[in-house]
């Protein structure tokens, strides 16, 4: 009998990464591992939900304690969703379709990427189902993947969620499925190898999960598949499973997480024990030698890679060769000429040609000697990190070139690459370092002794994003371009957030207890930091925190600091886009971001460990206004349209054709005329413009920097005041240095470095080029990337380590103290906290240059209209055009599979059948957003106008004759884009009449034309309703009895015609009754009025409900006498009649469309004011209501109770009011238009379904009728009763608060209050 061993270990285990989707496990990888290696394990394996995110972290983590743990194993696996081929959203069936779970292990790195390759699919074809994504793995997946090369990947049958312990249970009340399982079993045998598959069994005291343990051992014996015992571990340690618990109930609160979860932790030999009482020690001995069996199976192997640049496709140079005259000129041009890699001979190429091609400027020694400059460097840096930059170029020159084709502007450059003449040449920046006045350095952008990846960021138009990303795809293919994936942490807020959710803590306090953490420089503290504070920062304790944690909310801080960290959810990094020249699977998987984007499986820094490298395309919403600009001035004739946009571009606006030194385009800066002026529209930089009146480019790109600084010390001066005093008096700088001792000679040696700032080190670059100065400690690049670092990274225990070897190395090296002190104390530590890149810096002040410009030479309202445009959404791609196809795959000889209804049609096909389904997503208009930008127009002074049906275009469109800007077409609900077409193709128009003769329109539409105001320019508004009003009402030229029915309708009949007007409804009600051709029959109701008016002699026996019936021909006789005696009333009463008639037509059509004021026309037209706000009368103070945009961003604590023994804070309770211009349902938001401003309403919970919810009542008619619409309904004018938190205002309300948490307002009342109701909240 062989040796007793304990339980290896847990081949089922999850960590953090299995978030993503769904909220499911508070394990960081390093601590499972670190925790089976206590318990004794020998292996581990990592088998997160469809997710292969945390591979390349998880093997960091095993190399680092392979050394100490020689003997244990980790596993690299995955727990797909395993079901029928072909599944999607548009034949899912609820009730028969399952995604099963499954396992996967990776034997070798062949298994591994055979697990990619699975995810992959998996993933591309995921879809979204109520609420999450859902990642299908079909079984054709595993036979054309692993079915082909077998032997890499070992398969277990998972948890009680799997297919083979699901069918099990169902075979117990069902035995004629056991030949179906036992097909399953042997198919899946087939598929991985025999001794490639394995039964899984699990600890637990389930009724469910011990007889499918039982049942496994029995299959187990029966063909011979072997089986193992896992714990499918969700939280490390029996403990922790409270904080588990609440952490899933955190996203969905009715979520089962008791049972199904009381056993997924690890456990050691005993513990485990406990629960398979009903197996004989030789029987779990089996297991366990099964555990260690996969373990040996399982080879080590690595996915980290060496950094490789893909040789993409190239933009082709014009010349083959390079002349001997430039490398006479650029040396270092010969050894990237000789070189072997075909690489570097095209960058040599191109380079030449571009100086050949390029302007004068180009040709001179200066330039020549800075191109060998960063050749040099290139070839150093190149062989130091194993890359070849220059295919890292030249891809970069082709991308940028691609997005120009693509339909955007590319910004003139950003980053560092704005200091290296290469990227320059090649056309990937727009600016020449040695044509510019602010110094920038190649060594900023490439240290050739720094073993880094090169990372030059390109920006692009945000509104145009997709399209360029499309148009990659095609360049490249569809399967060699990917957005980066971002993971998103618990951060300390959201912990605390999280945690109170979980817990059933009410949201109001949960809020409070996020609101004591606090942030410095945007950074929040870490909970240990509030609770424990942080004396590398100097940070206490915060009292308060503490005092919550520990005395009211303990449960809360158990949770909050166990999940902190935590990877929660994914996203897309906001520029980082992947190209490859082989398949994504040799390296990473790829995913569905949850808007379907398709981004890599690993982050960033995984990408880069297994040798991929990012091109970041970030957008930048000022190059949308830009481009609006452009296209507005070539529209209008100003600026001439070019080949291509790029030329258009450069000959308006390019960097070197920009008018730079104007005085008065300077003043209009200086007196923020320039509307959302780039880097300066925050209130920093209108305060930095008012402060320093820059009057260059470099004054700007100083400005940049400087108002991102902050005073080191409490108290101090800050460094934007210090600026604008050295600004407007330099002599105090060299005053200030005097008082600290320097001496003329050092004076003049720091001035070529920063006196072009005045005296301020704001940038990167002038803190590292000071360091390097002999007299300031003479240390090398690599020191001051450092320092940079320490400062970039915000580390301060690594800048005071510089800052002690600093002035260690000035005293051993004898330099002057005070010289220095000056140095490391007044400019170095001036960007202590904030260090800017000065490249960076230039380049975004050239791009407000580039906006100066075009407010300066044109008409300025055509800036003020693109930035309109641009702020109200008019860029952002449209949805509306966007297909989803999803691809249906159906294959022969498939697995067998489970359905409930036994259906196996899916199998008879023999040929793959594929059906693309298009889905349209619908375009929706943010008239939050429109209003908001409408309103920061009119804050700047601009004149926002109505649309004008002669001269408004699609969009916003400048007036320049009038200098104002006109509400675009396309913003009038339920005007359409083709509505819109037809009116501008038809144009002008003279009149309503001339309009409606030449353009086909439906009544709505035209209404709301009017309403908008497009007509204007005809008459008065309110005039020119009634006057189409008249036109639609169907009036009457003159009354006759004919318009009998429509005169008793408007109760114009006297009541001495009563007889008459009941004689009239009776002849219709008879002629229901309509018997034969000759008679009318009388029901009991038609008898009894015509024995009380007429005579009964005319009747005549007939098989009725009355027994009669009448002659028709007498019936008429009787009705014309009685018609006859009000004919001559309605004769001699026609004109009075007639003029009554056609005024209440008139009326009934104009109370169904247009009642209300001009203001509220506009609202429903438009959802904006032109006019004054509807509310504009109420009187604030009389009424209680606040101003939102003067309320402290947080809530004001009114006061504590103690609850429980818990002290409650209560808030003081705000009201504020406006009109509703939107809702989203999923967000629980409301939209509303306050007199000051858009505010976002955020309503938790039901209560929003029950104020959104519409009241309706079916009437005898059998149709429902409206009672009362949705409170949230577009244009009603709403109070609501709660607080502001952050930007936004949160319907809250304590039992005694007098007031409803919404209310309708119905009346203004003329002193200014209002009257209102609102519905009692339940």
């Amino acid at each position: 009998m062989s040796e007793r061993i304990s339980y290896p270990g847990s081949l089922h285990d999850h960590d953090e990464t299995s978030n993503l989707r769904l909220r499911d496990c508070i394990i960081k990888v390093e601590d499972l591992i670190d925790y089976a290696i206590e318990l004794g394990h020998e292996v581990v394996a990592i088998t997160n939900h469809d997710c292969i995110s945390g591979a390349v972290r998880v093997e960091k983590y095993y190399k680092k304690i392979k050394e100490k743990h020689p003997n244990f194993k980790v596993i690299q696996g995955n727990e797909i969703y395993l079901c029928r081929n072909g599944l999607n959203a548009s034949n899912y069936k609820a009730g028969q379709d399952k995604y099963y779970h499954f396992i996967l292990l990776a034997k070798d790195a062949i298994g591994h990427k055979q697990i990619r390759e699975i995810s992959t699919r998996a993933w591309l074809r995921s879809y979204m189902a109520r609420g999450m994504r859902r990642v299908p793995t079909y079984y054709n997946d595993l036979f054309e993947i692993i079915g082909t090369e077998p032997g890499h990947v070992i398969g277990s049958t998972a948890c009680l969620g799997g297919c083979l312990p699901t069918q099990l249970l169902k075979a117990k009340d069902n035995p004629e499925l056991m030949p179906k399982i036992h097909n399953w079993i042997s198919q899946m045998d087939n598929l991985f190898g025999h001794g490639n598959f394995f039964f899984e069994m699990q600890p637990s005291n389930n009724k469910d999960q011990i007889y499918v343990n039982k049942k496994l051992f029995e299959l187990s014996n029966e063909f011979e598949i072997p089986y193992i015992i896992t714990t499918d571990t969700h939280y490390l340690k029996k403990e922790d499973r409270a904080i588990h618990k609440a952490y899933l109930n955190a996203q969905n609160g009715d979520r089962e997480v008791d049972d199904f979860y009381a056993t997924t932790y690890l456990m050691g030999t005993e513990e485990l024990e406990s629960y398979f009482g009903y197996f004989s020690q030789e029987q779990l001995q089996i297991a366990y030698r099964n555990i260690l069996k996969i373990k040996d199976m399982c080879e080590d192997y690595s996915l980290l890679k060496p950094l490789y640049i893909p040789q993409l496709p190239w933009k082709e140079s014009k010349i083959s060769y390079v002349q001997n005259c430039w490398i006479e000129r650029i040396p270092y041009l010969k050894t990237f000429v000789e070189s072997d890699y075909i690489g570097d001979r095209a960058l040599a190429c191109m380079i030449v040609e571009a100086l050949e091609d390029g302007p004068q400027e180009l040709w001179n020694q200066k330039t020549w000697d800075e191109v060998n400059a960063c050749l040099e460097m290139t070839w150093i840096s190149s062989n130091v990190n194993k890359a070849h930059w220059s295919a890292y170029y030249l891809n970069l020159q082709r991308i940028i070139e691609e997005c120009w084709k693509a339909g955007t502007l590319v910004g003139p450059g950003r980053g560092s690459g704005v200091g290296f003449i290469l990227l320059y040449l090649l056309n990937i920046t727009q600016i020449n370092p040695l044509q510019e006045t602010t110094k920038t350095f190649r060594w900023r952008f490439l240290n050739p002794d720094r073993v880094s990846v090169l990372d030059v960021d390109v920006d692009i138009e945000g509104g145009r994003r997709a399209e360029v990303l499309n148009h990659l795809r095609k360049v490249y293919g569809d399967n060699r371009v990917s957005n980066v994936a971002t993971f998103r942490q618990e951060k300390s807020k959201s912990a605390i957030l999280t945690a109170c959710r979980g817990l059933g803590v009410d949201v109001d306090i949960a809020s409070y207890l996020a609101s004591l953490i606090p942030s410095d420089r945007g950074l929040l503290r870490t909970l240990s930091q509030c609770m424990y504070g942080d004396t590398e920062n100097d940070w206490k304790p915060i009292k308060q925190f503490v005092y919550e944690m520990t005395e009211n909310y303990p449960e809360v801080w158990e949770v909050a600091q166990k999940i902190e960290g935590l990877i929660c959810g994914y996203g897309i990094h906001a520029g980082g886009v992947i190209f490859v020249d082989e398949p994504f699977t040799n390296s990473t998987g790829l995913m569905r971001a949850p808007d379907g984007t398709i981004i890599t499986a690993f982050d960033l820094h995984a990408c880069e460990d297994v040798s991929l490298i990012k091109y970041d395309l970030l957008s930048v919403e000022a190059l949308d206004k830009i481009h609006n600009c452009l296209d507005l001035l070539v529209d209008y004739g100003y600026v001439k349209k070019r080949d291509t946009l790029k030329e258009t571009y450069e000959s308006v606006i390019g960097i070197y054709n920009l008018e730079r030194t104007a005085p008065d385009m300077w003043e209009m800066v200086w007196d923020h005329k320039i509307t959302s002026l780039f880097q300066m529209e925050k209130q920093s930089g209108i305060s930095g413009i008012a402060l320093t009146h820059p009057q260059s480019v470099d004054d700007l790109a100083v400005l940049n920097s400087v108002i991102r600084l902050m005073a080191q010390e409490k108290g101090a001066e800050q460094p934007l005041n210090k600026f604008a005093r050295f600004k407007n008096d330099i002599s105090l700088w060299y005053k200030e240095m005097e008082n600290y001792g320097l001496t003329k000679e050092e004076m003049k040696i720091l001035e070529p470095v920063v006196k072009i700032s005045y005296g301020i080190c704001e940038s990167q670059e002038k803190f590292m080029e000071l360091v390097q100065l002999p007299e300031c400690g003479g240390f090398n690049l690599t020191w001051a990337d450092k320092l940079r670092k320490s400062i970039a990274k915000k580390n301060p225990k690594a800048f005071l380590e510089l800052q002690d070897e600093y002035f260690k190395i000035i005293k051993e090296k004898g330099l002057d103290e005070k010289f220095c002190k000056y140095v490391w104390n007044v400019l170095v530590c001036t960007s202590k906290g904030y260090g800017f890149n000065a490249s960076h810096t230039l380049a975004y002040s050239l791009i407000a240059l580039q906006e100066m410009n075009l407010a300066y030479r044109f008409p300025i309202i055509f800036w003020n209209c693109a930035c309109l445009i641009s702020d109200s959404g008019g860029n952002e791609g449209s949805e509306e055009d966007e297909e989803d196809d999803i691809i249906e795959e159906t294959y022969v000889d498939c697995v067998e599979e489970f359905e409930d209804d036994n259906d196996d049609d899916e199998d008879d096909d023999e040929e793959v059948v594929k059906e693309k389904k298009k889905k349209k997503k619908a375009k929706t208009t943010n008239y939050g957003k429109i209003s908001s930008a409408i309103g920061k127009m009119k804050m700047s002074g601009i004149d926002v106008a109505p649309p004008d049906i002669n001269k408004s275009t699609y969009t916003f469109s400048p007036d320049v004759e009038k200098s104002i800007i006109r509400f675009g077409m396309s913003g009038i609900v339920k005007v359409g884009e083709d509505i819109v077409k037809s009116i501008i193709e038809n144009r002008p128009y003279s009149s309503i009449d001339d309009f409606l003769s030449k353009v086909k329109i439906n009544k709505p539409q035209m209404i709301n034309l009017v309403k908008a105001g497009a007509f204007d320019e005809f008459g008065d508004r309110e005039n020119l309703m009634k006057y189409y009003i008249s036109e639609i009402s169907d009036t009457k030229k003159r009354i006759t009895l004919q318009n009998m029915k429509m005169l008793i309708d408007f109760g114009m009949i006297p009541d001495e015609y009563d007889l008459q007007r009941r004689v009239f409804n009776f002849n219709k009600y008879l002629k229901k009754m309509k018997i034969g051709t000759q008679y009318y029959g009388l029901d009991n109701i038609a008898m009894n009025f015509y024995e009380k008016n007429f005579d009964v002699d005319f009747l005549e026996p007939y098989d009725t409900e009355s027994g009669f019936a009448i002659l028709q021909t007498k019936w008429d006789k009787i009705y014309k006498a009685q018609m006859d005696i009000v004919r001559p009333f309605i004769k001699d009463n026609n004109q009075l009649l007639l003029n009554d008639v056609n005024n209440r037509l008139m009326s009934d059509v104009w109370n169904k469309y247009c009642l209300g004021s001009i203001s509220k026309w506009e609202m429903d037209s438009v959802s904006c004011y032109f006019h004054q706000h509807e509310l504009q009368d109420v009187n604030y103070r009389l009424c209680g209501f606040s101003n939102f945009f003067e309320l402290n961003e947080q809530p004001e604590i009114d006061r504590i109770i103690e609850i429980k023994g818990k002290k409650i804070p209560l808030f003081k309770i705000h009201r504020i009011c406006g009109t509703v211009l939107d809702r989203d349902k999923s967000k629980k938001m409301v939209t509303v238009l306050t007199r000051e401003g858009v505010v976002n309403v955020r309503v938790f919970g039901e209560v929003f379904s029950y104020y959104d919810k519409q009241i309706s009542e079916r009437g005898a008619d059998g149709k429902k009728h409206v009672i009362e619409k949705s409170i949230f309904s577009r244009g009603n004018k709403i109070i609501i009763t709660g607080i502001r938190r952050d930007n936004e205002f949160v319907m809250k309300k304590y039992k005694n608060t007098p007031y409803h948490g919404i209310e309708l307002i119905t009346k203004i009342n003329e002193d200014g209050t209002v009257e209102s109701q609102g519905r009692i909240e339940q």
